[in-house]
């Protein structure tokens, strides 16, 4: 992931595997919200590499004040300049059920007139979701969940004739639809939870302390290094500190959060 620029664009479950991709780089994740607008991120990997993230689509405001899908994209790519138009630069596209094949032929003339049509573009196909009866919030029939699989089908063959890596989330979900957290759409296979110092994994106190940091700030302390052990002195400067430390936790978007880093972590063999 070395000087490596990552773009995202869809909804919370295209937030949830960027996320787990910075904690998982980080060894820790310092920052965090459940934000609808744009995030720009430049600590990651100390600093060696580069994540934003644009929400799409905004449902909550009227129809005719919705970003459109291409302008979105447009300001996405504006904020995270400047970007070399190989695959040292990646765009994960997508989200529970709100992509479909006319996205993808914008995306790819996007890219074009941007200079960038030599990025890794990596789409995560649909999932599912909105599938309970819940009053409020709109369902699926069988015949819905039926049509839904073959919008899927579609969407993952327009993206293997445009070059795109794919993400199938709709067979990873489905199988596993039960398993998902937080509110009662059950569209949700991710939560982030804060952590305290003693929670903290063993192995990212002893990175925070190898670097010289102060648990938690993510800033240089005036520790002398590595240590076996972090000293109350240590767990003090946690606790007072303003900063937290967070964990992506979900064992399904783990799954297919996975599946993202197998594709952006493939070496080029040379055959």
């Amino acid at each position: 992931m070395m000087y490596r620029k990552v773009m995202f664009i869809g909804d919370s479950t295209n937030r949830g595997m960027m996320y787990f991709l910075m904690e998982r780089v980080n060894s820790s994740l310092e920052d965090w919200g459940k934000a609808h607008d744009s995030l720009v991120y430049r600590n990651v990997n100390q600093g060696h590499t580069h994540v934003s993230y644009s929400y799409y689509p905004q449902f909550w405001l009227e129809q005719s004040h919705r970003p459109t899908f291409q302008r979105a994209l447009e300001q996405l790519i504006l904020r995270s300049r400047p970007l070399e138009n190989s695959r040292q630069t990646v765009l994960v596209a997508g989200g529970v059920q709100w992509l479909n094949t006319n996205h993808l032929r914008i995306m790819r003339e996007v890219l074009e007139r941007e200079g960038l049509q030599d990025i890794m573009v990596v789409v995560k196909s649909l999932g599912m979701g909105f599938h309970l009866p819940v009053d409020g919030i709109r369902s699926l029939s069988l015949r819905g969940v039926q049509e839904l699989y073959r919008e899927n089908s579609n969407i993952i063959t327009a993206a293997k004739h445009y070059g795109y890596e794919v993400i199938d989330t709709f067979s990873v979900t489905m199988g596993r639809y039960k398993e998902f957290l937080q509110g009662q759409c059950a569209c949700h296979f991710h939560e982030v939870e804060k952590l305290s110092f003693s929670k903290v994994p063993l192995h990212r106190k002893m990175k925070l302390l190898r670097h010289g940091e102060e648990p938690g700030t993510g800033t240089s302390g005036t520790g002398t290094g590595y240590r076996d052990q972090p000293t109350l002195q240590h767990q003090d400067q946690w606790a007072g500190s303003n900063s937290s430390t967070y964990h992506v936790r979900g064992a399904v978007n783990q799954v297919y959060s996975q599946i993202l880093l197998s594709r952006l972590c493939v070496r080029d063999t040379g055959n």
